[in-house]
């Protein structure tokens, strides 16, 4: 009760006696189904996948974070690569795989999830017969852009 003795109501119980008040379209509501397929960038590491980016600046006004989901076919691999802006979360919904991070490979399996710090080499490897569906997150950036992207060859590269 507040000091005039009046019951105030959370918005949360408010929801819940409205249940008829849920929308299905939101601006901030996304479908992995309903976006587009992207294969990333196959020249720079990314191989044989399938990039669904769900929440980014462009897509939604995220301001500091990317979701998305990848599938990865039998014998795709996303090759190492660091980003120098952004720490990332990989998590496993099916499938198994290798995750790499820093110079470690990590078996990942379904209900899996490996954290990779920011600006740590990282990667991953369907090695199995199935595919595998991957949630990520990156934390600190809104897009790919602000992430920034390196490959481990590239470093490799500008050091002579």
């Amino acid at each position: 009760m507040n000091p005039r003795g009046r019951l105030v109501q959370s918005q949360r119980t408010l929801l819940r006696q409205e249940e008829n008040s849920a929308v299905n379209d939101h601006p901030y509501k996304v479908a992995v189904d309903d976006t587009e397929s992207s294969p990333g960038i196959p020249e720079r590491g990314w191989l044989d996948m399938d990039v669904r980016w769900l929440v980014t600046k462009d897509r939604v006004g995220s301001v500091k974070s990317v979701f998305g989901v990848t599938y990865f076919p039998p014998g795709s691999r996303h090759e190492l690569h660091r980003h120098p802006n952004a720490e990332e979360v990989e998590y496993v919904i099916s499938g198994s795989g290798i995750a790499y991070v820093g110079d470690d490979a990590v078996d990942l399996g379904s209900g899996e999830a490996v954290f990779v710090p920011q600006n740590a080499y990282h990667g991953f490897e369907n090695n199995s017969d199935t595919e595998v569906v991957m949630a990520w997150y990156y934390a600190g950036a809104a897009s790919l852009e602000e992430a920034g992207f390196v490959t481990r060859s590239e470093d490799e590269q500008a050091a002579g």
